[in-house]
């Protein structure tokens, strides 16, 4: 049985909810607007053969690659539109794992659980650029898709959310406008080679998902075994008692995400089962691998094609130290630490195995699920080497 997350979050509230708590952005002229909409749609397009060519993939793999990638929707939005379509994401994601008695129990603080998940989304609508968003298809049923024009939506002229049918393998590729200009005046960085640079991070992700398929449902088995809901403790005069796990725990997760995405808290803190954290470790793995590739593959197209590309890293650098990360909403809300840790980590396990078999190498993670690396072989790649290339 499927449940969504409309069973327990209020999509109506949360939309005026969003309205009323999401910063609009830069003020942006009409022209200006769309043309931060275009380059940046333009940039989606130009990194499809940039990141290709430098995965290294076989003819015929790449082929299939680019057939598949050609399913998923590229969409410019603004914050608010962003904002919805994570939430439609976690429905789509969530929906196999949360079981009937969850939903009953979530629909009884519907109202609370709508305005904190529009709280969390709020803030982290200023500070996400974009995100590939595998489930995208599935969202609110596979209804409902994001886009953008340049007129209407929020302060900087960049359009919001409107719904049309979408096919149930495309995932979605968003940009969010308004803070990929905020965030390149603020960092003073040329804006042309800073939406090419956003750009061919998402699409790195976009293409993992389409040489990978089996990745999206590898993934929400693991979410699965995170939120894995604990059977009942029975015991002499207590009757049946839940262990921690969904069925008391996701309201809590939901409750104390303003605090994970400000870095007071960490997702992990609130797994009490052994089982649970060890399926945080390999879903960590597995955000790390996507996440440090993602920062390999846009410093390995080069200043060739980006000029200002070690001024935009060194300057990001700075702000991903102060807790602010590009992408990856799953990712974010697993803590900021542990966010920082998935692309320094991912990047140097991914630029280790490159040493050692070059990107055709590196290659053979997305062949098969047992060729993902786990928490140990992040942290020492010459084991994953030696497992899956033999050398």
């Amino acid at each position: 049985m499927r449940v969504r997350m409309s069973a327990f979050v209020d999509m109506r509230l949360l939309e005026r909810g969003l309205r009323e708590l999401v910063p609009g952005g830069p003020a942006l002229g009409p022209d200006e607007a769309a043309g931060v909409v275009e380059e940046l749609r333009a940039a989606a397009e130009t990194s499809v053969d940039l990141v290709l060519d430098v995965m290294r993939l076989e003819p015929e793999h790449a082929d299939a690659v680019r057939a598949r990638a050609a399913h998923d929707h590229v969409l410019v939005v603004d914050r608010p539109g962003w904002a919805k379509a994570t939430a439609q994401s976690l429905s789509a994601m969530l929906g196999p794992v949360v079981s009937p008695a969850t939903r009953a129990a979530m629909e009884d603080s519907r109202l609370s659980t709508t305005m904190e998940l529009a709280g969390v989304l709020a803030l982290l609508s200023t500070r996400v650029l974009g995100q590939f968003d595998p489930f995208g298809a599935g969202a609110a049923g596979g209804a409902s898709t994001p886009s953008a024009g340049a007129s209407g939506g929020d302060a900087s002229g960049v359009g919001s959310m409107a719904d049309s049918a979408v096919g149930t393998a495309a995932g979605r590729l968003l940009l969010v406008a308004p803070t990929v200009a905020q965030t390149e005046a603020s960092l003073g960085v040329p804006a042309r080679d800073f939406r090419l640079w956003v750009a061919l991070h998402e699409t790195t992700h976009r293409m993992q998902f389409a040489a990978a398929p089996w990745l999206r449902g590898h993934l929400q088995v693991q979410v699965a075994e995170l939120l894995d809901e604990q059977k009942p403790e029975e015991g002499p005069g207590r009757g049946a008692r839940s262990r921690p796990g969904v069925q008391l725990g996701l309201g809590e997760v939901l409750s104390r995400l303003p605090q994970v995405v400000r870095g007071e808290a960490e997702l992990v803190d609130m797994l009490t089962q052994p089982a649970q954290r060890e399926a945080l470790d390999r879903v960590l793995a597995v955000m790390s691998l996507l996440e440090g590739h993602a920062d390999v593959v846009m410093d390995a197209v080069g200043t060739g094609v980006i000029p200002s590309l070690r001024l935009i890293r060194k300057r990001f650098e700075a702000r991903r130290d102060a807790g602010i990360g590009p992408a990856g909403t799953i990712g974010r809300l697993l803590g900021a630490d542990s966010k920082l840790r998935q692309y320094r980590e991912g990047a140097a396990f991914v630029r280790a195995v490159v040493r050692r078999a070059g990107h055709a190498g590196l290659a053979a993670v997305f062949a098969d699920p047992e060729n993902l690396p786990s928490p140990e072989e992040i942290a020492r790649p010459r084991l994953w080497v030696e497992r899956v290339n033999g050398t």
